[in-house]
Formats: C-alpha cells, structure tokens, sequence
C-alpha cells in the first residue's frame, strides 16, 4: 500500500510539474465540462442554415407563398384548369365555374371546358347536392360532352401489335345521375343512372391509318355501327385516406357493377364488374411512402352480344402499364397492378420508383398471373401540402422507353 501511495504521488507532482512547465493551472473542478461547452456554443454561432438553391429554392417558394393555392382560388367562381383529359391528349387548358353551398347550404354548381393541343374537348356541366341529411346522403347530377380525334386502337386481345397502330374519333355525350349514402366519414354506398349517345369515326393523326381501314366489323365490335346506352350501377367505397390528392396513409377501396343496355338493335348488352384496392404504407416520419395498387374489370355478356371496342377495358400509358404507349393493351378483361416507393426528396418534389404489371384477357377463366405485361421506371411529382399538380413518369417495358407528363396523380 506504501508503494501504491509514493507511485500516486510521484505520478501527481510530475502532473503539477508539466503543468507550470506550460505556465498553466490544473484545472479546476468542472472547468473542463465548462471549456467543452464554451466551444459547442462557439461552433453551433458559426453553423449557418443550409441554404437551398435553384429548382429546391424555387419549389419551395411557391409552396410556402401558396402560389398555386391562390391561383386556384379563382376569381368570382372561375378557375383555371389544366389537363384533365385521356392520356396522350396532348397538353390541355381550360377553365372551370364553380359555386358552392347555394340554396341555404345544400347546391353545388359546377360547369367546365378543356381544349387540348391535338384538339381534344371536353366539357361538362354538373349540379350536386353533397350535404344532405346532416352530410349523409348526396345527389349528383353530371352532363358531359367529350371529343377525342386521335384515340389508339392497336387491335384487341394480349397479343395485339404495336405495328398495327390506328386512330379513331370518339364523340359522345353522357348523361348520369348518382345517389347515394354516406353512412361515416370513410363509407359510401350508392345507385347511379343515365344514357350514353356515342358517335365513333375516323381519327385525324395522319401519322397512322384510321381504324376502319385496317380492322373490320368482324373483329371490332362495334365499329361499323355505334350504338346508344343506358346505364345503371351500384357502387361501395371504403376510402380513409388521408389526402385523396397526395396521400401518404390509409387506403382506398372500390366495388362498383354496371349493366350497359343496347338502346338500338339490342346487340351490344354487356354487364361490368370492377374492383380497386390502394394501400398506403408510411414510414421515417411519413416522408416515405410504399404505395399499392390492384385493380380489375370483368365484363360478361349473355348469349348474342358483344361489347362495342371502345367500351372495353385498356392498359398502358401513364395511369397504369407505364412504359406502354397509351391504349397499347384493350379486351373485355383487364387487371392491374402497381407498387410505388415514394420518398420526399425536398419541399414540393417527391421522387417515386414503381413497377406496373397487367394484361387484358378475352375470358374470365384467364384470371390468373400468368402471361402479365411488365413495366418498371422512375417518376417526379411536383405536389403541395394536399396534392400532385405535376408527375413526370418514365417508364420502361420489351417495347422501349416512355415519358409522361401529366396533371394530378397516378393513385
């Protein structure tokens, strides 16, 4: 123990030694901890704010001065509208009338009219009444007027080929109504009806032959004679997402039936079931996303009918098989699915990877996984706080690499 002390000792005054030699005082109690802080205080005075630049400084200007918000707001109920129609339109602007809560709270009123570059139109005129019974039952009733010059028509079935591209017009005028209950917040039931008069013709792209030149009434039904519809459906929908426009969480389910009647030659009777489950999965402080989506459209027909062609389910383009042209896949069946992982790369710019996989199919036994189409790629969303009010999208499949710029988001 005498040892053990003299060793201490010596060990201390040799301390205190080189501690003069260096004309310092030991340190006093805690004043380490005090000299430690000192410099973390000093250091953090120096640290300046990361300072964003170019495209992040310019989206996020306009996110914070609610730019857009205040552009949308309108001007005595009219509004600007952009996109809004088919894919492949080509860029579309418009404007939109809107009124709400009149008639003591209960009217909405909305009219609105899109031109496209590729002169593509659509107008529409709507009355609704959402707040019915303490907001538990709504009414709805919709015109709408649509011309589109330039649809693609590349043949029916799976195995149709990109070489045999068409174009048609498709003008038709829709008149529905819809009732329904909304028994909580997240849950809707509800009964729709109305008449499709639908004009088909010859499209305008000069680029490829009009459809009627290489297909025929045999094999596209419909084609030679385009019949008027009624139409009458139910639906149910579950949707406790937490913004419909951009969500994050939550999940969205859809079950919808609809019996499309042959007013004129009694022909073209065809009945459509359709199911559609989105899922959101958030996770790092809901800054990233896993987003999932299946859908499917069966059609049956009795005996003697048909469905007119472009009637039928479609698969490719920017909503669905990206890395498709739009319209490449049609037939009576379709599925589809899509999985996203969406992360915040900064204020008001998500990037998103994704993979698309579906097929069209002629009868239900082929609903399987079997034979799908296949598509994968990397996508940009430019959104706000509630939704996406541009998505670049450039997807790849066996028939190469395609971009899409749209308005509003895929799901």
């Amino acid at each position: 123990m005498r040892i053990v002390s003299k060793l201490c000792l010596v060990i201390l005054a040799g301390g205190l030694r080189l501690a003069g030699q260096a004309g310092e005082e030991p340190p006093a109690p805690g004043g380490r901890l005090a000299q430690w802080n000192s410099l973390r205080e000093k250091k953090a005075q120096e640290i300046q704010a990361p300072q964003r630049k170019g495209l992040e400084k310019a989206l996020y200007e306009v996110k914070e001065q609610h730019v857009l918000d205040r552009l949308m707001a309108g001007w005595h109920g009219f509004h600007p509208a952009f996109g809004g129609l088919h894919t492949g339109s080509g860029f579309a602007l418009g404007t939109e009338w809107r009124q709400e809560r009149l008639a003591r709270g209960i009217l909405d009123v909305r009219a609105a009219g899109r031109v496209s570059l590729k002169h593509y139109e659509r107008f529409e005129f709507q009355i609704g009444m959402p707040r019915l019974r303490n907001e538990h039952v709504f009414l709805d009733f919709n015109v709408a007027y649509r011309n589109y010059p330039q649809e693609r028509f590349f043949g029916l079935g799976p195995k149709s080929r990109k070489e045999d591209r068409t174009n048609f017009r498709l003008e038709d005028t829709t008149y529905l109504g819809t009732m329904g209950v909304k028994w909580k917040r997240w849950f809707r039931v509800g009964v729709k009806g109305g008449i499709i008069a639908t004009n088909a013709g010859p499209g305008t792209d000069s680029r490829f032959p009009s459809t009627e030149k290489l297909f025929t009434p045999r094999t596209t039904p419909a084609l030679d004679f385009q019949p008027d519809h009624y139409q009458a459906g139910t639906f149910a929908q579950i949707d406790w997402r937490d913004e419909p426009g951009n969500p994050r969480s939550g999940g969205n389910y859809v079950l919808e039936w609809n019996l499309f009647g042959d007013r004129n030659k009694s022909l073209y009777t065809f009945r459509r079931y359709e199911v559609e489950a989105q899922q959101y999965v958030p996770f790092f402080n809901r800054r990233r996303v896993i987003a999932f989506r299946a859908k499917t459209s069966l059609t049956d027909t009795s005996p003697g009918q048909s469905v007119p062609f472009y009637m039928m389910p479609t698969l490719g383009g920017s909503e669905d098989l990206r890395g498709f042209r739009e319209y490449r896949f049609r037939d009576k069946n379709l599925m589809v699915y899509n999985l996203e992982y969406r992360w915040e790369v900064f204020s008001g710019m998500d990037m998103a990877l994704f993979g698309d996989a579906g097929k069209v199919f002629t009868s239900r036994s082929d609903f399987s996984l079997d034979h799908l189409e296949g598509a994968y790629g990397i996508g940009f969303r430019f959104n706000q706080a509630k939704s996406v009010f541009l998505r670049v999208d450039i997807g790849r499949s066996r028939e190469g690499m395609r971009f899409f710029f749209k308005f509003g988001h895929v799901f």
